[in-house]
């Protein structure tokens, strides 16, 4: 655990906190597998992360123009899969002039423009069509199969096998499948990964010997700390499967991070208790776009301000310093002692924490990063 009066006692604003020591440890225990492991930039795109990680995975997942850029400010050759829904014109010229050979496709629009792109720049791509898996088993916190935008439409996957059939600069490699997200069920992951990799054996005829069996990400982090997902029984019961793609994101960087605003004010309004730390969902956006309680700490400090005020053994609402009612870092907590000038450190913030926040809002402060 970080010491925290040493690294925050001359902090006033929200900061953000990133263990690079414990996130290599992570990136360790994942890189002993025969697996390809591709860290998804989503889920923290910050440069020092990512240059933590290069040594330990096989490339990088992205989606979008953005964070092709920041993975190549670092290099110029690791591989890269550009993923996403909506990849414009714009966005697949820019990928394949940056080096990008890889794609996760969902969409024949996408195919029109890639055939294009390659014929002009007589260039090879291998493609990975993303398939919809219907009636995955899952209780993760976001379904991303079956009913969903996601993937090619059953209509359009011969039409789409077709298409890069008769292109010669184009080969179809595998398929991409990604049906979860914060999944904690060690078991239905395995069924989830067994069924993809029966799909791929259903359309061997179309794919090369060694085909890309890509099974996207989706480990689960438990944020009320109840569980774990256990990565160690997972990677071996998946040693016996086919060699394997995964895009990991949550799981490596989410126990990384932290986020921490100094108290500012208490306040009790019409009955209800308000905590109002120097900073808010402008920069961690997360406890209210899940509306849980997320985990944290209260880190005493001596106070520096003549008026104090205190809440001890009380629930109390934690809201930021935006001019909106929902500006509030999820429903109420337990405060067993809590007063102006104290820190409130937010665990588990390494993950969808700084990357989904609305930072230009109002336009306050960005909030620092600081590393270990």
């Amino acid at each position: 655990m970080p010491n925290w009066d040493e690294l925050l006692h001359d902090k006033d604003e929200g900061v953000y906190i990133y263990d690079l020591t414990a996130l290599k440890e992570r990136a360790k225990s994942l890189s002993v597998s025969r697996h390809r492991i591709f860290y998804a930039v989503k889920a923290n795109s910050d440069s020092r992360v990512l240059k933590t990680l290069m040594p330990f995975v096989d490339g990088f997942e992205v989606a979008s123009r953005g964070e092709i850029e920041k993975v190549r400010m670092l290099s110029h050759d690791v591989p890269i899969i550009f993923g996403g829904p909506v990849k414009t014109q714009e966005d697949l010229k820019y990928a394949i002039e940056h080096g990008v050979t890889s794609f996760n496709v969902e969409s024949l629009f996408e195919l029109d423009e890639l055939q294009t792109f390659c014929m002009e720049k007589d260039c090879h791509l291998t493609i990975q069509l993303r398939i919809n898996l219907a009636d995955i088993k899952n209780d993760a916190t976001l379904k991303m199969a079956g009913v969903t935008q996601f993937g090619l439409p059953e209509e359009d996957f011969i039409k789409a096998v077709e298409l890069i059939q008769s292109s010669n600069n184009m080969e179809l490699s595998g398929f991409h499948f990604h049906a979860m997200s914060n999944n904690m069920d060690v078991k239905n992951h395995l069924a989830y990964v067994r069924t993809a990799c029966d799909f791929v054996k259903r359309h061997q005829q179309l794919l090369p010997p060694e085909p890309v069996i890509n099974v996207g990400g989706g480990f689960g982090i438990d944020y009320q700390q109840e569980k774990t997902f256990d990565m160690v029984h997972f990677m071996r019961q998946a040693e016996e499967m086919p060699l394997l793609t995964f895009e990991i994101g949550r799981w490596l960087t989410g126990p990384v991070g932290y986020y921490a605003a100094r108290v500012y004010d208490i306040k009790q309004m019409h009955g209800q208790n308000f905590v109002l730390p120097n900073g808010g969902t402008y920069h961690f956006r997360f406890p209210k776009a899940w509306f849980h309680q997320h985990p944290f700490l209260v880190i005493k400090q001596k106070q520096k301000r003549s008026r104090r005020k205190t809440l001890q053994q009380v629930n109390a609402v934690i809201a930021g310093k935006l001019c909106t009612p929902n500006d509030v870092f999820g429903p109420a907590y337990y405060f067993e002692d809590i007063a102006t000038d104290d820190l409130i450190v937010f665990k588990f913030a390494g993950a969808y924490g700084r990357e989904i926040s609305h930072l230009e809002f109002l336009s306050h402060a960005k909030p620092e990063i600081l590393y270990i």
